[in-house]
């Protein structure tokens, strides 16, 4: 029996290694869709939104802004176009929110496509991170305190805005930085 159990031993560890070798991550389409997408240089992260339209980048620059979604409103079939802003502190409405949407830098972000299926205008996609959501002339109010967000993308030919979304990061509840797919 003294010999029996170390031998088993001994044969377990020799197996396991294989095994566990054997086994393959299989990365889902947003995580693939997000895996090329390359950060921007160290020059061209933001943490303010004046920071990043006094900057003037050349367009189609590979940019990182932080803010907040003031507004968002749906721009055509599968496009939306977010407003980001600095803070949140003076949006007490929905005429607030439009005018502090003016001053901010708009976004277009490709909405319900199959590398991001979490970015769709609904309570569970992008409206969680949205302040206002502006359908036609309605503006509802979605959320009383944003959470900040981080947007990834290229400049927007008016070198103020952000014309292709890349990648949206948010800060959970614990204030780490989480990418939504």
């Amino acid at each position: 029996m003294r010999t029996v159990v170390p031998t088993l031993v001994l044969l377990a560890l020799v197996a396991m290694p294989p095994l566990a070798g054997a086994q393959k991550t299989r990365q889902t389409g947003a995580a693939r869709a997000t895996a090329g997408v390359k950060p921007p240089s160290a020059a061209n992260r933001f943490v303010t939104v004046v920071e990043f339209q006094r900057a003037k980048r050349p367009a189609n620059a590979n940019v990182s802004v932080e803010g907040y979604i003031v507004l968002t409103e749906k721009a055509g079939r599968q496009t939306a176009r977010l407003s980001l802003v600095d803070s949140t502190d003076k949006v007490l409405n929905a005429q607030d929110a439009t005018k502090t949407a003016r001053t901010g830098a708009p976004c277009t972000v490709a909405v319900g496509a199959r590398q991001h299926p979490g970015w769709v205008l609904t309570a569970k996609g992008l409206n969680r991170l949205t302040m206002y959501a502006q359908t036609g002339r309605l503006c509802a109010p979605v959320n009383d305190s944003p959470p900040k967000v981080r947007i990834q993308g290229n400049v927007g030919a008016d070198k103020r805005s952000i014309a292709k979304v890349t990648k949206i990061e948010y800060h959970d509840d614990f204030g780490e930085w989480r990418e939504l797919k």
